[in-house]
């Protein structure tokens, strides 16, 4: 067995018992549904879960600054949906200590183990309690405040235990009415997962998302995006309360239990208007079946909606399938992946599943995509893979029925790369003639427009990929689209704004703490300036404006004198050159 020094996060759930005892099904439903939304954060943050324990989980950091930013991520994350959820609260303790600990195959063992243990028990639910070790770390570190709670005897700890308590703004922000479109609109509710084994939640959530696409795919609907709909997992909440939040007219939810080969899918259409039940249906198949049984979803659906819709349109309104299940499982944790900015993961997850289906279209796509996100550690930024990224995106402009959302993939990244923004922006403009609501292609054409200093289209662009995903936790692109808007009109208010909300959900993303500081630079305030760079120069103490360059060098399509400002202000405020 093997020693290490790591950053260890205990967690569990206050009162876990009285839930279970009132209420047993409910309460799991609702545990695997806050994990689903939570657990992102752990490897946003370079964590990885250890191990879960009913109703809780130990997570082990190589960096204990990491640890705790991830603790209270997760912990703002469970207040906003607390405030949410209709049902009954459901509150995390955690604690958090570094030390030494001892791995014994995938499990980690020790003091530093049980330390970090007894520190969660002694937490106020919803709140954090880390060791004196773990607050020398991270004072100053961090934009937190911390109680100092003194010397605490912990139980079977033999020595007293300095201990602080992280104070957490919790206060979770009311969610605005959304505007109701005046064509039909409709939320598709992430299905639930009714089979015992919780590993099928992607399998779940992958039938929900191509529902998702197949409705999309019909011009006169209204189709919130994935991600805003999928924030409601695991939570009871009120069908009205997510009609008005997400300003549609009707919310499709249902359940998926697989067991064997054998596959059941039930459905039930609402109106949000009134919480009346519209239609409900069951199918019953098999798993090779799969894609037969969501086109069946679909145009059950669509027709409930409008039965004038003639069969032509609706199938016009499929999607190309991957040939095999495999393919088409690997694509879904690749998706996965992305959503939890493990880019190399979902690289190789994407290379399997085209190993299955050589001509996947959507899958070769988004393997090129990835390769333009410059900002990561975790990309795969070099000459070797542009020039792989432009041969996969050009097989799939050739491809006579390559997937539209493909083609806008594809035709963003030979803009990216090659530099020239007529060509793939031709790709984009049809994918949003032929699917108004596809998010990644308005949020594609808003990032490309803000490169190339078109700051009106931009924005514009922008705010409509986010009307149609108004909580959606990838938006980070559109957001940094949005960025380079405001940088080409110099309107540094709004680009500290938008750096200052975007650091608040996107911590994993440097740029908008750099667009912060340029900002500030410009507008004169060099001490906040400088104490932003002296915090970004602890997180991120490799970081030289060469780098910047060097990796902004990649994207051909960015117009030189727009960042020019932006790396002559972090100069000036102190990152190194």
């Amino acid at each position: 067995m093997a020693r290490r020094l790591a950053a260890v996060l205990a967690a569990d759930i206050a009162g876990y018992s009285l839930l279970i005892g009132a209420d047993e099904e409910g309460t799991i439903r609702s545990l695997r549904g806050h994990m689903s939304a939570i657990e992102p954060a752990i490897g946003l943050n370079g964590g990885r879960i250890v191990k879960t324990m009913g109703d809780g989980f130990l997570a082990e950091f190589p960096s204990v600054v990491d640890a705790v930013a991830c603790a209270e991520t997760m912990q703002r994350q469970m207040a906003e949906r607390n405030a949410t959820d209709d049902g009954p609260r459901m509150a995390f303790r955690m604690g958090v200590h570094v030390g030494d600990i001892v791995a014994d195959g995938d499990d980690i063992l020790g003091d530093g183990v049980n330390i970090a243990a007894r520190l969660e028990s002694i937490a106020e639910p919803g709140g954090i309690v880390i060791s004196g070790r773990v607050y020398e770390d991270v004072v100053g570190k961090l934009d937190l405040a911390f109680t100092d709670l003194g010397p605490q005897q912990l139980k079977n700890i033999a020595r007293p235990i300095s201990a602080f308590a992280v104070q957490i703004n919790t206060a979770a922000p009311r969610t605005p009415q959304a505007a109701r479109p005046e064509k039909p609109s409709i939320a598709v509710l992430a299905f639930d997962n009714l089979s015992s084994d919780p590993e099928q939640d992607y399998f779940a959530d992958g039938i929900t998302e191509d529902i998702i696409t197949g409705l999309s795919r019909v011009p006169w609907i209204f189709v919130i995006a994935r991600n805003s709909s999928f924030s409601y997992k695991g939570l009871s909440v009120d069908i009205r309360r997510i009609g008005q939040e997400l300003g549609v007219r009707y919310v499709l939810e249902g359940s998926v239990r697989k067991a064997g080969n054998r596959l059941r899918v039930t459905g039930q259409l609402i109106d949000a208007e009134t919480g009346n039940h519209i239609w409900a249906d069951r199918f019953d198949g098999v798993v090779e079946d799969v894609f037969d049984l969501q086109d069946q979803i679909t145009e059950t659906v669509v027709s409930a909606i409008a039965p004038q819709i003639r069969a032509a349109e609706i199938e016009r309104a499929t999607r190309k399938r991957p040939d095999t299940l495999d393919a088409y499982d690997h694509f879904l944790r690749a998706q996965l992946a992305i959503n939890q900015f493990r880019f190399q993961e979902a690289d190789t997850q994407l290379e399997q599943a085209l190993k299955h289906s050589p001509t996947y279209s959507a899958a070769m796509a988004l393997r090129a995509w990835i390769r333009t996100i410059v900002w990561s550690q975790d990309s795969l930024v070099s000459p070797e893979n542009t020039e792989l990224a432009l041969a996969w995106s050009e097989e799939v402009l050739a491809a006579p029925d390559a997937d539209i959302e493909a083609q806008a993939y594809a035709g963003y990244v030979v803009d990216f790369f090659a530099g020239k923004l007529e060509r793939g922006i031709r790709y984009i403009q049809r994918a949003i003639e032929l699917c108004p609501n596809c998010i990644s292609a308005w949020g594609s054409s808003c990032l490309l427009h803000g490169m190339n200093s078109q700051p009106e289209i931009a924005l514009a662009h922008g705010e409509e990929a986010l009307k149609l995903s108004p909580r959606d936790p990838i938006a980070y692109r559109v957001h940094m689209g949005m960025c380079f808007a405001h940088l080409a009109q110099r309107d540094y208010p709004a680009l500290i704004d938008r750096g200052r909300m975007m650091r608040a959900f996107y911590n994993p993303v440097p740029v908008f703490r750099l667009y912060e500081i340029a900002a500030r630079v410009k507008l004169g305030e060099m001490d906040r300036a400088q104490k932003l760079t002296a915090t970004f120069m602890n997180l991120y103490p490799q970081t030289t404006v060469a780098k910047l360059r060097a990796a902004r060098s990649a994207a051909k399509v960015v117009r030189p004198n727009l960042y020019e400002p932006v790396y002559e202000s972090l100069a000036a405020a102190g990152v190194p050159e």
